[in-house]
Parts: C-alpha cells; sequence; structure tokens
C-alpha cells in the first residue's frame, strides 16, 4: 500500500523543497527546520512532493499540511497516499491551508474547516517600505525622520560575516530579557530564542539573509529572513531594543532592508502571524498588509468523497 515514508526534518531532506511557489510562511524550509521540536513534525519526500504532519498542542496545529511541490503533483494519488496513511493516525486533519489549498483538499474529504484570526500571515509590498509615501504610512514616516535625526549616527549593515550574526544575537537576547512577564509566556521567549540560536547556528546552510542596526557602534535592531519564493521574503525574526524600539528603530531597520538590496529584488514580503497577540497585531497592522493570508485547519472521517 503507498505510503509517506516519514522521517524528522533535517536540512539535507528540505534542499529540494527550498524555492516553492507559495508565500504561506509555513512553507518555508527554514520553518520546517526550526520548528521541528515545537511541532514534532514529519515529513516525507515522494517524487518531488513533501508531505508534512504537525503534532501541535491545539487543533491548528495537528494534521496533515497540504503536500508541497515545485511543480504540479498527481493529486488523485497523493491523496490515496494521505488517506491510507491516516488509517494509522485515527482520522484524517488538515491544518495550515491557505483558501486554495482548502478548496483542493474539499474535493477528496469532507473537512469541518475552521480559522483563528492569529493564525494569518501579513503580506507586504516590499517597495512600499522604501518610501512610506501616502497617508496610510505617514506614521511610519514620521517616526523613520524622528528617529533619522535623533540618531544620525546610524548604520544598517546586511549580515555577512560571524560578528554581524553575533551582533544580531546580541540584539535577540536583550530583547529577550525586555520582554519577560510580558505579552508573550516565557516559555514561548525561551522557545523563540533557542530557535534564533538554531538558525544562528546553521546560517549559512539554510541560506539565510537579514541585517543588523548600530547606533554609536552599538547594535539596537536586527531582522533574520530567509529567500520563500522567486517573489518573496519571509522575516522569521525582526527585532529592536531599549530606547531605540520606542524612537521607532524597527521602522528604519525594515526601510533599511529594502534600501541596501537584501530583499534581492523580491516583491513581497511575509511577517508571518500574530499569534492573538494584541501588540503585535497593532504593530504589523501598523504596517498596511496588502492582504492577510488567511489559514485553515479542520478534520473529517477517513472516507473520501
Amino acid at each position: 500500500m503507498d505510503r509517506p515514508a516519514w522521517t524528522t526534518p533535517t536540512i539535507e531532506a528540505l534542499n529540494d523543497y527550498r524555492m516553492l511557489p507559495y508565500r504561506g510562511s509555513d512553507t518555508s524550509y527554514v520553518n520546517l527546520f526550526q520548528l521541528r521540536h515545537k511541532y514534532k513534525l514529519e515529513i516525507a519526500s515522494h517524487d518531488g512532493v513533501l508531505f508534512r504532519y504537525y503534532h501541535g498542542k491545539n487543533a491548528n496545529r495537528q494534521g496533515y499540511g497540504f503536500p508541497l511541490s515545485s511543480d504540479r503533483f498527481d493529486a488523485d494519488r497523493i491523496f490515496q497516499m494521505i488517506k491510507n496513511d491516516a488509517k494509522d493516525r485515527g482520522g484524517i486533519r488538515f491544518c495550515l491551508c491557505d483558501e486554495m489549498q482548502k478548496e483542493v483538499i474539499s474535493k477528496y474529504f469532507d473537512i469541518d474547516w475552521r480559522t483563528e484570526e492569529g493564525d494569518n500571515d501579513y503580506i507586504y509590498e516590499s517597495e512600499k517600505w522604501l518610501t512610506f509615501s501616502g497617508r496610510k504610512y505617514h506614521h511610519l514616516k514620521y517616526k523613520l525622520n524622528h528617529f533619522n535625526r535623533t540618531y544620525d549616527d546610524a548604520e544598517y549593515f546586511p549580515i555577512d560575516s560571524d560578528e554581524r550574526l553575533a551582533d544580531a544575537l546580541r540584539v535577540s537576547e536583550v530583547w529577550q530579557h525586555e520582554h519577560t512577564d510580558k505579552e508573550m509566556p516565557d516559555e514561548d521567549l525561551d522557545l523563540e530564542q533557542s530557535c534564533i540560536t538554531e538558525v544562528s547556528k546553521h546560517w549559512h546552510e539554510l541560506g539565510m539573509t537579514g541585517g543588523v542596526m548600530y547606533v554609536g557602534g552599538s547594535p539596537v535592531a536586527m531582522t533574520m529572513a530567509s529567500f520563500l519564493s522567486n517573489d518573496s521574503v519571509d522575516f522569521h525574526f525582526d527585532k529592536a531594543i531599549g530606547e531605540f524600539a520606542a524612537a521607532g528603530a524597527t521602522v528604519v531597520s525594515r526601510r533599511s532592508f529594502v534600501a541596501n538590496g537584501i530583499a534581492k529584488g523580491r516583491q513581497f514580503f511575509n511577517l508571518e502571524e500574530d499569534m492573538n497577540i494584541p501588540g503585535l497585531r497593532q504593530s504589523k497592522e501598523t504596517y498596511r498588509p496588502m492582504c492577510k493570508l488567511k489559514k485553515y485547519y479542520g478534520e473529517a472521517a477517513v472516507t473520501s468523497r
């Protein structure tokens, strides 16, 4: 019986799925690698198709992800493989599926689809961040100008050396200390920091990119990102610290990411989800997303349509 051969995600196992035609943050090979422990993630590769199975704590992170491929695949065969595999899992569940993926899956299974606002990916047009022009970006333009007047010695550099990477890590460590006992549970802060550390350890293997901003020679903001597709960049970690954060360092850092060519011409930025954290949601709304990529999850009986 044709079934996926499951294994734990490794960089080597994900190499063939580095640049897929999707914009969802769940399709990022970097996220599949760094979040493998959090979700006890299983993957399987078959004829150029990547299967995923999530074992998260909550229903919106439990079940099969949409099969990923750089080309069109034989959907009848692939979903039959999922149906066969699901017999040993006590039913069929899907998670992290966008609208189009949901429609495809619904041709094969009767799914009771649900969605949570905190799962939506925020997608932006990168060129808008270069100028912040127009009334709806007035607040961001004000912060940009205010920061530049206040800290006229601010500099931004790509993460292109071990020294720059160490400075980015320093920013993340200070940020974590500043946010202890705040909106994010300490457990989540620790998990995020461990992911940042691991991504940094495998920076070159994962093909990461990013930048660090300095004021007076000290690092005050950083971005760690990856190339999600031929037209999109995924922002994995984006931090600013202390008085510099309050003064608008994040705005300047994100604008500098575009201005320094780090995006390599990608048209769209994915700032991922807000996880129902009010402050994070407000911040991401401020940057005026082009759209929000809604994610769905649900379960069904093993029997297909």
